[in-house]
């Protein structure tokens, strides 16, 4: 689906947002659209990444639907060749896509491990590696990979998430370094509790105690961490490479005494 091309900081341009049915990753495909790029929308499948599709065309933006795995490398190969081919180029990659599960470490099986690194690592190495191949050769892009405060920060239970996001921080400053000189740029968002479908089991009383152990008092919002995104991909951050930009209400500053 498509409609007629936005004005804005990214006019002109075309951008791939992974995972973004719902949550961050949609906020994060609106807000592009918004300011002037094309979007190819990902998901696992087509009803997942209607809505977003939906949004953006009824704004006035252009954008289509990319189903697939990024996990597998063919999909991540197919993902990156139908964007190109439906809108014309590929300028910024996205990598939203991610998975999260609890589990105690001493009952975390290879399985689960396995499972959390193929998507919150594997797949944002595929993903970039396409895109990137395909970038270089054209003068260069933005590879923009959402990590999270637990890529500095441990958290207990989450040990295969946060091992994945710690990994896809380091592999953002390879790239970096590694392919400045062909004009890309990579850099990492890493959010903290932010308010999205994952917040949603929790009790009221356990929102309040998260909020309280945050020093700016609330959870962030998805639409917060889009403006952040879409002004570090944007040309107005040129000079920003090869680091993570935390957003997290001073939570990593908390010092607990206990």
């Amino acid at each position: 689906m498509t409609g007629p091309q936005m004005t804005g900081p990214l006019a002109g341009q075309v951008a791939l947002v992974t995972g973004a049915g719902s949550g961050i990753g949609a906020e994060v495909a609106a807000r592009l659209a918004r300011d002037g790029a094309a979007v190819g929308v990902n998901g696992l499948t087509e009803d997942e990444v209607a809505g977003t599709v939906a949004r953006i065309v009824d704004g006035g933006g252009r954008a289509v639907p990319l189903v697939g795995d990024v996990s597998d490398a063919a999909d991540a190969a197919r993902i990156v060749r139908e964007v190109d081919e439906q809108l014309g180029g590929l300028h910024v990659l996205v990598n939203n896509a991610g998975l999260q599960q609890e589990t105690p470490f001493l009952e975390l099986d290879l399985d689960t491990w396995r499972a959390q690194l193929s998507v919150d690592l594997d797949g944002a190495f595929l993903m970039a590696l396409e895109a990137c191949r395909l970038m270089a050769p054209r003068g260069g892009g933005v590879v923009l990979n959402v990590t999270s405060v637990h890529e500095h920060q441990p958290r207990p239970g989450y040990a295969a998430y946060c091992a994945a996001k710690a990994g896809l921080g380091m592999l953002t400053q390879v790239i970096a370094r590694e392919l400045s000189d062909s004009g890309i740029r990579c850099l990492a968002v890493a959010p903290g509790a932010i308010e999205t479908p994952i917040q949603d089991d929790r009790t009221e009383r356990e929102v309040r105690e998260q909020e309280a152990g945050i020093p700016a008092g609330r959870l962030g919002t998805p639409a917060e961490v889009a403006a952040l995104v879409a002004f570090l991909v944007s040309p107005a951050a040129a000079y920003v490479s090869g680091t993570t930009v935390v957003m997290d209400g001073a939570l990593e500053q908390q010092v607990s005494l206990s």
